[in-house]
């Protein structure tokens, strides 16, 4: 199945969508893990340099011990047992920070034990000193239990701090490989998501350059065809015509009404090519706007008057409000845009009911209103009827005739002056169709020639063809 623009974007949607769902759920366990790893990086950092002041705090006190044995001072004695009070404290801490290493809760617990037993020879060796004197000191210094436990507390201190040096490279390691997983991830994530667009555009570009070919195979297609048709249907309607003036010969009364609907339906086909012509040839851009002065008022008069003859056929009046409004614009196609929307409003109103045509200055631009008191437009047509083919209600286009075309033609024509067209519309109460056109500048206006006369006559085969028959637009 051919993807159409529509749904190659969708497509490149929902993929960049789903890439970047994944990379969220990936990114963020990754990044969960890095976080934790990093934490346990820092905590193993932590519990060393705990480890290191067990080992600096017993170093002071024993200083603090010597320092008192030897002078006495009971400064030192006080050092001591500040020092004292804090390695409880230390190990507790150290216990609770290695609570997820068993190893290491028993080395704790054996460090606990020589630091209680150090403590109490050195508590010893102050009750010696103040009882005994130095020489009593000295006497109990002859044994080496002292500097045994000192021995065994460093040399466990320093397995405890090898174990954390071991446990913090691999967490390092872990943390390293976190870190670069996490880059990897992201930076698959970005090439997938680069990957996935540069898809989705190079889709839409080649299904646009393919809808461009079809567009100009169909324009090359339609053209042709309109053209090979309107010579024929345009000798078949001269024909019928001249048959149904009798001037060939009488014809039975039978034979009248059926060339009557033979006249109706081939001026209907001309209507139709000459429109899809105007179409193609606007959508085209090949059809230059010969934008002049022109009087607002004078173009609306104009209009009323080609669509005068329908107006009286439909038992519809028309209206105008007077305009002094210079514009600057094709004097042929805003009669076109006109009278299509004429066309409109009288074959969509009932007999009796008023159409009105009004210019007024909006801005820097002349506001066209046809307004009517039809039947009205549904809301959800207020805009589809602008495209082609597209009408109100199709149930009865055939009894009120037109293409469909006509307020696309008038679309593409305001477009391409630079204006905008819309429609307000209230369902049983009438419509107002707008279209705004620029203003001329008032500063370079005094040095233009005035716009031309209403009775100049457009000559145009388009201009022509809608004087003779103002063909419905919705």
């Amino acid at each position: 199945m051919k993807l159409t623009v529509e749904r190659t974007v969708l497509a490149g949607f929902v993929i960049v969508l789903a890439l970047l769902g994944t990379v969220g759920i990936v990114s963020q366990r990754t990044i969960i893990g890095l976080i934790e790893d990093s934490k346990w990086v820092t905590h193993t950092h932590v519990v060393l340099e705990m480890l290191q002041q067990v080992s600096f705090r017993i170093s002071q006190a024993e200083a603090a011990v010597r320092g008192f044995v030897i002078t006495g001072d009971s400064t030192f004695e006080s050092q001591y047992e500040s020092i004292r009070k804090q390695v409880p404290d230390l190990i507790s801490e150290l216990r609770t920070k290695t609570l997820d290493n068993p190893d290491e809760q028993d080395s704790i617990a054996s460090l606990q034990a020589l630091i209680e037993k150090r403590f109490a020879t050195m508590d010893e060796a102050i009750r010696v000193r103040k009882s005994g004197g130095i020489q009593a000191v000295l006497a109990m210094s002859n044994t080496s239990r002292g500097r045994e436990l000192s021995t065994q507390i460093s040399a466990l201190t320093a397995q405890m701090r090898g174990d954390e040096d071991r446990l913090l490279a691999n967490r390092q390691l872990r943390a390293q490989l976190s870190a670069r997983r996490a880059f990897l991830v992201v930076l698959s994530a970005l090439i997938f998501a680069m990957l996935a667009v540069i898809g989705s555009v190079v889709l839409v570009f080649r299904d646009l350059t393919r809808r461009r070919e079809i567009e100009r195979m169909k324009s090359e297609f339609v053209s042709v065809v309109s053209h090979e048709l309107r010579t024929p249907l345009t000798s078949i309607h001269g024909s019928l015509g001249l048959l149904a003036s009798g001037l060939l010969g009488k014809v039975n009364a039978r034979g009248e009404r059926m060339l009557e609907i033979a006249v109706s339906n081939t001026d209907r086909l001309i209507r139709l090519l000459n429109d899809i012509l105007d179409m193609e040839t606007l959508d085209s851009g090949k059809v230059e706007m010969r934008r002049i002065e022109c009087s607002a008022g004078e173009l609306i008069d104009h209009a009323i008057e080609l669509m005068r003859p329908m107006a009286q056929n439909q038992r519809v009046s028309l209206a105008a409000t007077r305009s002094e409004l210079l514009i600057h614009a094709d004097r042929d196609r805003i009669i076109q845009c006109l009278t299509n929307l004429l066309s409109n409003a009288i074959k969509f109103s009932e007999p009796g009911k008023p159409v009105r045509v009004t210019a007024n200055r909006i801005g820097q631009d002349a506001r066209f209103e046809v307004a009517d008191q039809g039947k009205g437009i549904p809301e959800g047509k207020r805009t589809s009827i602008f495209e082609r083919f597209q009408q109100v209600d199709t149930s009865d286009s055939r009894k009120r005739g037109g293409t469909g075309l006509g307020l696309a033609i008038s679309r593409n024509i305001v477009e391409q002056h630079g204006g905008k067209i819309w429609v307000e519309s209230q369902v049983g109460q009438g419509s107002t169709f707008f279209f705004t056109i620029p203003l001329v500048d008032q500063e370079n206006s005094i040095h233009h020639a005035p716009s031309e006369k209403p009775s100049e006559i457009v000559t145009s085969e388009r201009e022509s063809n809608v004087e003779t028959h103002p063909s419905d637009r919705r």
